[in-house]
Order: C-alpha cells, then structure tokens, then sequence
C-alpha cells in the first residue's frame, strides 16, 4: 500500500485501535442526604466528606486515564436531613427531580432512609447507598429485580447476633439481662434484634425499656433497669444523648459499666467531644477488613476539607461511590435503572479482584469486557441480591478510664445468600 494511502487510512480513523473509553460519554451525578447539623451532625459530616473524597478520586483516575473530558464523576450538592425523616424526603426531593442525581448517597439514620427510599429514589429509579443499619431496610427493595438501595454496613440483626454472642460468654447464655433502647428504628430495631437473638439461647429480659430521645429526664427508665439484680445491661442510643440514662443510673449505686454492652453508635464517643463511659464494652462493624485501609486514611487525610479527622467506618461512603461508578462504566450509562443491575455482580465473584488503588485498571478490564471483582477498603462487600452486605466483621471495643475506645476481640459473621 502507498505510503500516501496509508496516512489517508490513518487520518480517517479506519484501521486505528482506539483507546479504550475513546467512546464512552457519561457524568454519574452524586448528591448526599445526611444530617449535616444536629446530633448526628458530626457523623454526617464525615460520610458527606467521604463522598466527596470518593468523588475526587474517581476524578482523579480518569484524568491519569485521558477520559476527564468525556467521562467524569459529580458531586451535585448536600442535603441536610437534620435527622428527621419529612426534612430527608424534601432534600431527596431536591437532589433527584431538581439535581437529578443518579445515586444519592445516605442517610446515616434508619429512619430517614426508609422515609427517603420508599417514597422518592425507589419509585423514580435511583439508587441509593445508606449507612444506616436496621434490618427492614434491605425489605424496601420490589422482589425480581436489581436493588436501588444498598446496606453496606452490617445489619442490626448480624449486630444482635454478635451482642447475644459476646454477653453470653460474659454472662452465661441462659442469664437474665436488662435492656434499655432511644425508641427509633434503629434503637428499637436492634433491640429487637437482640431479643430475639438472646432468647433464642435460653437467655431473659426481665426489663426491656424503650424511651424517647425528647423526654426530659431519664430516670424513671434508670430505676426500671436496675431492677432484679441482672447478671449485666444492654444500652442502645447515641452519644449525645447517652448521659441522660447513665446519669441517673450511676445515682441508683446498682449499675455497673463493667458489666454493660453497648450498641455500635457508642463506641467511641469521646472523638464525637462526648460523654464516654468507661468499663462499657461495644460491638461494631469493622470496616478495616480490606487490605487497603491505610492508604485511604491517608488520600482521605490528604484531600478531605473540614474538621472531625479521619473515621474508618467512613470506607462506606467511599467504597459505595467507587462501586457505582463501576457499574455505570459497565453499563456505559449513568442511568440508574440500566447501571443497578451490575452493582451486586461487582462485589462478588467470579472476576479478577481489584482495589480503589486500582481503579484505573478495573475501570480499563470493564472496558475490555472483562469480568471484575471491586475489593473495599471495608474488606469484601458481596453483596447480596437485596442489597446488603454479605460479608460483614465485628470489633469488640471497651472503653478506658480515659474515655478511648480498645479493640480487645474481633470476629466474622457468617451470612445466607437470600
């Protein structure tokens, strides 16, 4: 062939390899819902700060890529749930029919997920990642397709499972203990949980007290759970508003921490500035499972804007962006209804396993039609085909005199693909 014909081949683009992404155009739209004020303002804070981090590193990737011009991740704006589920459902409101956001990302709450998936992202096809933990939440998604929303962190119900687990083997699986619970979905819900966990053993619960976070004083609730000498107490509810109850439980002079359980939310609540209660031991999802845990602490550090330092637990956030962005370029769509249905085969086998450290190379296998396997910061995600987590760790922390939170034990939850 002339020489000539083969610069006109070349200039026409016939014969070319093109890089691959060359054809992909798509912005998967980001919006966060979570309480950015209030007492879950300084949690909601982080998980916002973490997408955001997310968000820049997709970015970031792309760019090494030469696929920023054409292919691209966005943070569309915040919403502040305050906490309440009608103030969540107006800023879900605000993100998906004003931003049109692709995923929204949050609550932290339950409660607020609940209210915002049932009656806005579900309906109108978005996804949604929440970092809430009652056990209803994956029930929201319609049986026979693809989940819209997912549960990275473990549910109350593995949690009730590992707090039934660890107060038996302090206690005695057949012991009688107390149990005190903030009358919310989450409160209540693992509560429940438990209870159904803790019987099922033989164990009692001669008290099982829910109360209101707006009541103005807890100590009818104190006297309640002091009552019939337990072999040890569970206490359910948030930092903020944990030194109603312990107070008046200390002034009973029949409470002891060393003997009590917390839920997860209470596990280190002296970096959230509040009252920690030392002797008090604590059950958590651990989310440092992965390899990668290190380097994210870091490019968090690095890149996050805002106080309230680096959280592990914020991986959720991180990994929920980086898992959907996934699924987009696998669908080459940032059309929600078309990129769900890769989610779930994303973090699970078969495929070759990659981390966010290389997003460059997974993003470039999928674009090669090869099969991938996202491995989290928070170690394996799997999850399951109603949208949680299928691989879920526990750590056991107690907390110190000075008010820090140890880890002293640390274990895995075995699940059943539904």
């Amino acid at each position: 062939m002339a020489l000539a014909a083969v610069l006109l081949l070349m200039a026409s683009g016939v014969g070319v390899a093109q890089s691959p992404g060359s054809d992909l155009d798509l912005t998967v739209k980001y919006g966060v819902l979570v309480a950015l004020t209030g007492p879950s303002g300084a949690s909601g804070q982080l998980w916002n700060q973490a997408t955001a981090v997310g968000v820049a590193y997709v970015n970031k990737a792309l760019k090494e890529m030469g696929l920023s011009s054409h292919v691209k991740a966005q943070l569309i704006d915040s919403q502040d749930s305050q906490s309440q589920a009608a103030s969540g459902v107006e800023g879900a409101r605000k993100l998906v029919f004003i931003d049109h956001a692709n995923v929204v990302m949050g609550d932290i709450l339950s409660a607020v997920t609940a209210a915002v998936a049932t009656s806005v992202t579900i309906p109108n096809h978005v996804v949604e990642f929440t970092g809430g933990t009652a056990t209803s939440l994956p029930d929201i998604n319609p049986k026979g397709i693809p989940p819209l929303l997912y549960q990275p962190p473990a549910s109350n119900a593995l949690e009730g499972v590992v707090l039934s687990q660890i107060m038996a083997a302090a206690f005695g699986k057949r012991a009688a203990v107390n149990v005190a619970a903030e009358n919310d979905a989450y409160g209540a819900g693992l509560a429940a949980d438990f209870k159904t966990a803790w019987t099922a053993s033989g164990g009692t619960i001669p008290q099982y007290i829910l109360y209101n976070e707006t009541q103005p004083t807890l100590d009818t609730a104190a006297q309640q759970l002091v009552q019939g000498s337990p072999a040890g107490w569970l206490i359910i509810d948030f930092c903020s508003n944990l030194p109603k109850l312990v107070d008046p439980l200390q002034r009973t002079g029949k409470w002891r921490p060393d003997k009590t359980f917390g839920g997860d939310t209470l596990s280190d609540c002296k970096s959230q500035g509040q009252t920690s209660v030392p002797g008090m031991r604590v059950a958590k999802p651990y989310v440092g499972g992965g390899s990668t845990l290190p380097q994210y602490q870091a490019y968090y550090e690095q890149t996050a804007s805002g106080g309230g330092g680096f959280q592990g637990w914020t991986a959720e956030a991180f990994d929920s962006v980086i898992v959907s962005f996934l699924a987009a370029v696998q669908a080459k769509s940032a059309d929600p209804a078309k990129f769900a249905q890769y989610i779930v085969p994303l973090t699970n086998p078969p495929g070759t396993k990659f981390t966010f450290l290389q997003l460059d190379k997974a993003i470039a296998a999928i674009l090669r039609g090869e099969k991938v396997q996202y491995e989290g910061v928070s170690g394996p995600l799997n999850f399951l085909s109603n949208g949680a987590t299928g691989a879920p760790a526990f750590q056991i922390f107690e907390i110190q005199p000075d008010g820090t939170s140890r880890v002293v034990k640390e274990l895995i939850v075995k699940t059943r693909r539904p």
